[in-house]
């Protein structure tokens, strides 16, 4: 008699960990995760492991805890699944005997308790016996009672705000813009000048990269920013302040001029630092209103006081924390007493200005219809504030650069990166991060929303599963680590609720179905590329998914000119990327596809405009959502703005453009193919007011 083969110990702590032992990589082919790797895995994850032969002792260590109330629930459309309901009730029925009278309702052992601190237990009368509908709870982020133990509840809308229907955009780094002013970099006065004048031709959105905190020259002289690896994500980058526009600036004498100085690259390193020694000769506002609202933004966002002092020690001591006092490292930084009261206060009115000058861009864009698309990358820096100050939320928890416990998050090989990627963040712990009710997803989401329109969430996959590395491990050596799709959705969907904004998932690349399921479910617009779509359907016309979000390109692929020349082939053949006989290949396939393009839509190959144009055009009369137009590809632009893989500081998000805001805005012939779009995208829209959640959705409003 035969029987099943025994399960691996490290297999079966690995599915309990949910770390995938295996995978189906982008080839379509199994991949088994080799034991070293689901070690190092789960010695980030927390477990005390050091070789396989400790799975076993691990695992009976789990078995061994009791099983309770989840640390989260979610309650979509307000009210609890039958399965989640019937789950709490379980929670409390030992606790009580049989018997209607003694449910545990009666007993006082279930209490809700809504997030402005109200009781609600009424509205949990519904029973797993019981068919009637309770009342819907409040949305919000409240907390559940089941006798002596709580879970932090999600009350969310089914589905998100839908994308404006029939709307366009137009996509530009904040850091790439130029005006007269010529600065280092591009600020927050160039964004509202776009925003205004693209709302004006007729767009409802104005997309561009991450605009949250990151450190300057001061902080470190050879710090490397990029838009995608954050210090926080919880912050703004103060070097996109435009300090001449300051209520302040002209109480010091004008500052000596603008404070940035004209260069041919964008340095938001080198403009942070010249902001900041701006704002250095701030103080306190003595202006009553204007302290008032200094004031009130502390109070509104507490957390603001500890980022400043944070700062303010990174840039007394350096970002390299294995050099700060223990103290430090641990979280306890003192203003006033382990930093200087001025550096804190620099840092908290970095914020207050920045927060108040993207506030006064996104209302100032709004009212010309068009609304800000933000982008929330999927990480931040390891040396960053975000794992300082959460630590237990993130890969391997307190024990910080021990390089045992390390993790980082990248992407297996495929077709594009041979070798996998390495993305240099810091995991979140999936584990940590929920039972600590999810400080730094919650933070992250509240921030972006504040004053966007529509946020797009960057590798979307992560809400279900990352690529973890560990330490010392090349990127094809990683494991897919899951995480609580559900409860991230949820919170997500619950916060765009909160600022009435739209959510676009970046699902590219190797997606599971289930992920784009969950989209559907939810309403989270999905993306589509046309350079992708041109080339592996040739001839063929643009047919992005209804109601996704469509792009010619991307801030991660070649211009659209780019494309059409082949400029990143050659460029992968010259970064040794692809091989002569691959890149022929490559060139002989583009040919085909930028022919069949001309052919069906232009007349003429030579003129990049021209056909840009008409593609533009093309997108724009498809069932999309909304049709994003990137402004470099107006003028046939071939350099982009970044080359994955390559290093940030070798031509990577610091590239100026090559026209000033107001060659573009006078003329005509440039903006055409926008005016073009404009009217392709005319016939489908809809009321603004149609594409809101109904109100069926909504539920009862939260405090």
């Amino acid at each position: 008699m035969s029987g099943a083969p025994p399960v691996d110990p490290l297999v079966q702590l690995a599915s309990a960990r949910g770390v995938a032992a295996s995978y189906t990589d982008a080839f379509g082919r199994g991949r088994v995760v080799s034991p070293d790797t689901l070690v190092g895995v789960l010695a980030a994850l927390g477990e005390p492991i050091e070789r396989a032969g400790d799975a076993p002792e691990c695992l009976a260590r789990r078995w061994a805890e009791p099983v309770g109330l989840p640390p989260v629930v979610v309650a979509w459309g307000g009210r609890f699944s039958d399965a989640t309901l019937r789950s709490i009730w379980d929670k409390c029925v030992p606790q009580s005997p049989q018997g209607p009278a003694s449910s545990p309702l009666d007993r006082g052992l279930l209490r809700l308790e809504l997030e402005d601190g109200s009781d609600a237990t009424g509205l949990l009368t519904a029973t797993p016996d019981a068919p009637e509908i309770p009342p819907a709870i409040p949305f919000g982020l409240h907390r559940l009672y089941v006798g002596s133990t709580s879970a932090l509840v999600i009350s969310a809308p089914v589905r998100s705000r839908a994308l404006q229907p029939g709307s366009w955009g137009l996509f530009a780094p904040t850091y790439a813009l130029i005006d007269d002013r010529q600065g280092d970099t591009g600020d927050l006065t160039c964004l509202e000048r776009l925003g205004t004048f693209a709302g004006g031709l007729g767009a409802s959105y104005l997309s561009t990269l991450p605009l949250l905190a990151d450190y300057s020259t001061d902080d470190a002289p050879d710090v490397i920013v990029s838009p995608y690896s954050p210090l926080s994500r919880m912050w703004w980058n103060e070097a996109y302040l435009d300090v001449a526009r300051l209520p302040e600036f002209e109480r010091l004498g004008g500052a000596g001029g603008d404070p940035q100085r004209a260069g041919m690259h964008a340095n938001i390193a080198r403009a942070g630092a010249a902001v900041r020694a701006c704002l250095a000769r701030l103080r306190v506002p003595a202006d009553a209103s204007r302290l008032a609202k200094f004031t009130s933004f502390q109070h509104e966002r507490p957390d603001v006081l500890r980022y400043a002092a944070y700062r303010a020690a990174a840039q007394t001591r350096g970002i390299d924390r294995t050099s700060w006092p223990s103290r430090w490292r641990s979280g306890e930084i003192v203003a006033g007493r382990d930093v200087p009261d001025e550096a804190v206060n620099l840092h908290l009115l970095a914020q207050w200005l920045t927060d108040e000058q993207v506030a006064a861009v996104s209302a100032a864009t709004s009212a010309r219809g068009c609304r800000l698309m933000l982008d929330l990358p999927v990480g931040c820096r390891p040396d960053g504030y975000d794992t300082w100050a959460f630590p237990s939320s993130f890969a391997g928890g307190t024990r910080e650069v021990h390089p045992r416990y390390g993790a980082s998050v990248g992407a297996p090989p495929d077709r594009f990166f041979t070798m996998g990627q390495d993305w240099g963040f810091r995991p979140l712990d999936p584990a940590g991060e929920r039972s600590a009710g999810y400080p730094v997803t919650r933070g992250a989401l509240s921030h972006l929303l504040r004053h966007a329109g529509a946020m797009r969430i960057d590798h979307v996959l992560g809400v279900q599963r990352l690529w973890w590395i560990p330490a010392g491990a090349s990127p094809s050596e990683g494991a897919y680590v899951s995480y609580p799709a559900n409860e991230l959705v949820a919170l997500a969907c619950l916060e765009a609720w909160r600022k009435g904004a739209s959510l676009i998932g970046e699902d590219l690349g190797t997606v599971d179905a289930s992920v784009r399921r969950l989209m559907a479910d939810h309403g989270i617009a999905r993306t589509s590329v046309g350079l992708f779509a041109l080339e592996a359907r040739p001839g063929k016309p643009l047919d992005p998914p209804p109601g996704s979000c469509a792009l010619l390109d991307t801030h991660d692929t070649a211009t659209f000119a780019g494309w059409l020349h082949g400029t990143d082939i050659d460029r992968r053949l010259e970064e040794g990327a692809l091989d002569s006989a691959a890149a022929a290949l490559a060139h002989s396939g583009r040919t085909r596809a930028t022919r069949l393009l001309v052919g069906r839509l232009a007349e003429d190959l030579g003129d990049d405009a021209a056909v840009h144009a008409a593609v533009l055009e093309e997108l724009g009369s498809s069932g999309a959502g909304v049709v994003i137009a990137t402004l470099e590809d107006l003028w046939a632009e071939r350099d982009p703005q970044n080359i994955p893989g390559s290093p940030v500081d070798q031509g990577n998000f610091n590239r100026r453009m090559t026209r000033p805001l107001e060659a573009i805005e006078n003329d005509p012939e440039l903006l055409e193919p926008l005016r073009r779009l404009d009217r392709s995208r005319a016939y489908r829209r809809v009321p603004s007011d149609e594409s809101a959640c109904t109100s069926s959705d909504q539920g009862k409003v939260a405090s």
